[in-house]
């Protein structure tokens, strides 16, 4: 039936559209949070507290562009997103905000830095050589997922979203054969052959009254 058919195709259509979605969904994610950290050397991390929201919620995957002393520190200001050792003798990595740099006697950079939702900066001042990363983007809510793969699955990841790209991509291309060629088939058709006509060629006349009358009324 017309209307049967109408409704499947629009079903399809509706099907094909939330793939679509799908697909770019997963693919934009893993491009931020493996395939650009891994291109660039960035390091992504999770977010486990909430004293960065809401410019950066809990559970976000930030990804961190690593610092080399002195040198890089120094190309830092107040308001922007770095993570950091909070005591020299602690691995404990924080991401806090930059609210102050100054100088101290020698010349030397020193850092004050507090969490967005936090009312007092932190209480360590913080050196150069403490601060490890400084933040150049993060995805909401992807520190989850993250924290729920180890590196094997995170690749295989990868992989499964790399080949169902690659075969939508052919899906796309022979679908679009196969319509240009139904359109090419639909278009032919049988060439007509030549007329019939009365020996002497075409018979030509008069047009009959009616056709050429005037209408009255």
């Amino acid at each position: 039936m017309p209307g049967g058919a109408a409704v499947t195709a629009a079903a399809r259509r509706a099907g094909h559209g939330l793939l679509v979605a799908l697909l770019a969904v997963v693919s934009a994610v893993l491009l931020a949070v493996v395939i650009v950290p891994l291109v660039l050397g960035w390091v992504p991390l999770t977010v486990l507290s909430g004293s960065m929201e809401p410019a950066v919620p809990t559970g976000s995957q930030v990804v961190v562009e690593p610092l080399e002393g002195e040198e890089d520190a120094a190309r830092l200001g107040v308001g922007d997103v770095v993570t950091f050792m909070p005591r020299p003798d602690d691995a404990t990595l924080v991401t806090h905000r930059i609210v102050q740099v100054a100088h101290d006697g020698e010349g030397r950079l020193s850092f004050t830095t507090r969490g967005d939702a936090n009312a007092a900066p932190d209480e360590e001042v913080l050196t150069a050589t403490q601060l490890r990363g400084v933040v150049r983007y993060h995805v909401p809510w992807a520190g989850y997922a993250a924290n729920l793969l180890d590196a094997g699955q995170k690749r295989g990841g990868i992989v499964l979203a790399a080949g169902a790209l690659t075969g939508y991509a052919l899906w796309q291309v022979l679908g679009g054969l196969r319509d240009r060629r139904r359109g090419t088939g639909a278009e032919a058709g049988p060439v007509p052959g030549p007329r019939s006509e009365p020996p002497g060629g075409a018979r030509t006349g008069p047009l009959p009254v009616e056709a050429v009358a005037d209408h009255d009324g």
